[in-house]
């Protein structure tokens, strides 16, 4: 459908000139030198046909004014004299010919081949942005050159806007142009026409054809021009005469609301909206005044879009460079803390192990002392005359046979088997020299001093109250009774029994006590746990000797806990675990926190002595203290830098033993890095500050280049008026204050016809 209620054919009258071609009626008159090929239309004025040079070849427009009235011929002429001021003018339709003296009247202009604007409207709907920009862009500039000569076109419309070859638009039909002298009214096509332009007695004015250019580009994206509706056209149409008509009409334009539709085609810009309502606003005072302005909003516009990505490198080159240059420095600082916290960790783990080989060496020295006064004791002249006496005794050792045999394990006689092996005079005599000799020389930390025949069975036992430091003088319940299962009996790694509270026997029946092996030499038995203090114990043994023969075992205990002299807080101190293969394996014999627990219940002295440590954790120099678990240990939870050393003894001939007893030091591992990481943070910091710097420096410039931007443009805008080759539609030339002459000639354009029949186009 076409939303040109002033097209030059309306369809009754396309109809008439398909008939005319059809019945092969010929043109109205015969031209020299061109030879007329067919119909392209006929209007209310007259027919256009299709003709061609016949010198040339060229093909050509000729257009017969049929109406032979004198405001005809003055419509031709004006009409005329506009296209000869247009001449060479590659943005409009060229004049060729004239025949002022044929009848009819013609004249002969180019012949543009594809059609006009409306015709791509009608067949298409709508253009693509680009396209229609591009249309809009090229019809403003032919308009520009229009008015820089003088001239207003004031029926601009998708009709009188034709495509060439290239399909560039040409303007055409200036039958309703004024030039800038000429104070007389001129109507244009509904919808394409200014509201204020719908007066006749308005006076020409630029913004005429501003409004007429943004409906244009308007119908272009939407498929109809601004304002338009089938029902307000009828009303408009049916509104009586003509000043009627045109009252309804501007009526419509200035109470509705500006047009929306273009914001809704995609790819349309913000920008180029603006420009566009700015062209058909319905107060012409928010209109652009010239069609200079919307070049100028358009070609600002393009500077924008084409300064836009240089401001945008211009505000991300500095964000990329500092975020390349913050990526940089970040792993820049995580290598130099990490080769900072190795270094570091490193050393301190240097200084744990040496720590640690202090510590274990001090506690091998107590090791040996304690081997020093068993071997001491065991040497003694009158403890071995004594002993060896008591072993030898032949009535004694048939009692030592009969309490040991497994066999009598349940037998009611044991009970006083047992206390005549106590009562024997020899050993209560022996006992009494023990325990004088103990307070005689009061070795330092023995829990107890214990003499064992050849066949386990304890003779001799001298304990210490671990609370008073003194001897306990009450018979211990452990006397008589056989321990050749223990460790420190037998010189083995473990003991030879199940001491768990489900065993079926606390003895072992499947191996005789008589046949069992005895310690060869220097021994240091397993862990066991003090049935008194619930804590570890170790024991220190060696065999009794009368010449070559072992007659008994002579040993000592000690409570774990006093052997690692090492204690520098909580952020640096050391444990003893046994790492000897076997159940014990791992179990942590010394730390600082069980000085604590002894001073809680039980439960948590129990819960710490079934904590171990993982060896295999161990050889990592990172470890977590497994009494962190429990929750009085809440202070050891953290990580700690750990280092080990063994703990040796001095055996048989100088020769030194590992015994299987590790000391480990530990500290905390945040506090050894934490130099490093706060010279790190206060560099992070610097950093950042540094960024956050640049990154203002950087916005800073950013802001001024754009704010030379825009005064760039300001700039622009002042000058346009100035452009070489161009005049201000703002001067009085152009002026829409220009008044009609005092003594003006009447108005006889044919424009102020009022007698036109319904449905045909206001002129």
């Amino acid at each position: 459908m076409s939303y040109d209620k002033t097209e030059l054919q309306t369809p009754k009258q396309l109809e008439e000139a398909q008939a005319i071609s059809r019945t092969g009626a010929g043109p109205p008159r015969e031209i020299p030198g061109y030879t007329i090929l067919r119909p392209l239309g006929s209007g209310a004025f007259g027919e256009v046909w299709l003709a061609m040079h016949e010198i040339t070849r060229r093909r050509v427009a000729i257009k017969f004014y049929n109406q032979r009235s004198l405001a005809d011929v003055r419509g031709l002429a004006k009409e005329v004299e506009k296209l000869v001021v247009l001449s060479a003018d590659r943005y409009v339709v060229q004049l060729l010919d004239v025949g002022w003296e044929s009848d009819p009247p013609y004249y002969v202009m180019d012949f543009i081949e594809h059609g006009s604007l409306e015709d791509l409207l009608r067949s298409r709907g709508k253009l693509p942005v680009n396209e229609a920009l591009e249309i809009f862009q090229e019809t403003a500039r032919g308009l520009m050159h229009l008015h820089g000569k003088g001239i207003l076109h004031c029926d601009l419309k998708p009709g009188n806007i034709l495509l060439d070859q290239d399909r560039h638009p040409r303007l055409a039909d200036f039958g309703q142009s004024r030039l800038s002298h000429e104070a007389v009214p001129s109507l244009g096509t509904l919808f394409y026409m200014a509201p204020e332009q719908a007066d006749l007695s308005a006076l020409p004015d630029a913004r005429w054809d501003v409004y007429a250019l943004g409906a244009v580009f308007y119908a272009m994206l939407t498929g109809r021009p601004p304002h338009y509706d089938e029902t307000a056209t009828n009303q408009i149409e049916s509104s009586g005469d003509i000043h009627q008509r045109l009252e309804a009409y501007r009526r419509r334009i200035l109470k509705s609301p500006p047009p929306s539709g273009h914001r809704a085609i995609p790819g349309l810009d913000r920008h180029l909206a603006e420009i566009i309502d700015r062209s058909i606003a319905s107060n012409p005072h928010r209109r652009f005044d010239s069609v200079q302005s919307v070049m100028l909003a358009l070609q600002q516009r393009q500077d924008m879009i084409q300064r836009r990505p240089l401001l945008i490198l211009g505000l991300l080159g500095p964000l990329l460079l500092i975020l390349i240059m913050s990526l940089f420095g970040w792993q820049a600082y995580r290598r130099a803390v990490l080769d900072s916290d190795r270094a570091i960790t490193q050393k301190a783990v240097e200084a744990n192990r040496f720590a640690a080989r202090l510590a274990a060496r001090t506690a091998s020295e107590q090791l040996d002392a304690y081997f020093r006064e068993l071997t001491d004791l065991s040497r003694d002249r009158d403890f071995k005359a004594a002993a060896t006496a008591l072993l030898r005794d032949e009535s004694f050792r048939e009692l030592g046979r009969k309490i040991s045999d497994p066999s009598r394990n349940n037998d009611p006689s044991i009970k006083y088997l047992r206390d005549e092996f106590l009562a024997h005079h020899q050993r209560q005599a022996l006992q009494e020299w023990l325990v004088n000799h103990h307070l005689e020389r009061r070795p330092p930390h023995v829990a107890s001093w214990l003499v064992y025949d050849r066949m386990g069975n304890q003779v001799i036992g001298v304990f210490v109250d671990p609370e008073t430091g003194k001897v306990d003088s009450k018979p211990s319940h452990t006397l008589g009774k056989n321990y050749s299962f223990r460790s420190y009996f037998t010189g083995l790694l473990e003991d030879l029994i199940d001491e768990s509270p489900d065993a079926p026997s606390r003895f072992l029946v499947d191996a005789d006590p008589l046949q069992r092996k005895i310690v060869s030499g220097k021994s240091l038995s397993s862990v066991f746990l003090s049935e008194q203090s619930a804590t570890w114990k170790i024991a220190f043994s060696e065999p009794l000797y009368e010449g070559s023969e072992v007659i008994g075992v002579v040993a000592l205990t000690v409570q774990m806990g006093e052997f690692v002299h090492f204690d520098a807080g909580r952020n640096q101190y050391a444990m003893m675990f046994d790492g000897r293969p076997g159940p014990k394996q791992g179990v942590i014999l010394e730390h600082p926190l069980f000085g604590q627990l002894q001073n809680k219940n039980a439960a948590p002295v129990k819960d710490a002595v079934n904590l171990r440590v993982n060896l295999d954790e161990i050889a990592v120099p990172i470890l977590r203290d497994p009494l962190g678990q429990l929750p009085i240990g809440e202070e050891y939870q953290a990580d700690r830098l750990v280092a080990t050393a063994s703990i040796p003894f001095t055996g048989e001939g100088q020769q030194e033993i590992d015994s299987g007893l590790i000391v480990a030091v530990l500290e905390d591992y945040a506090g050894v890095i934490r130099p490093s990481h706060d010279l790190g943070n206060r560099l992070m910091r610097m950093a950042a500050t540094a960024a956050a710097i640049l990154l203002l420096v950087a916005l800073a410039m950013w802001g001024l280049v754009a704010r030379m931007f825009n005064v760039s443009r300001r700039r622009l805008a002042r000058a346009v008026t100035g452009l070489p080759g161009t005049e201000s539609l703002s001067s009085p030339r152009y002026s829409d204050r220009t008044t009609l002459p005092r003594s003006g000639t009447p108005v006889t354009n044919a424009t102020t016809d009022t007698d036109k029949q319904p449905g045909e186009p206001l002129r």
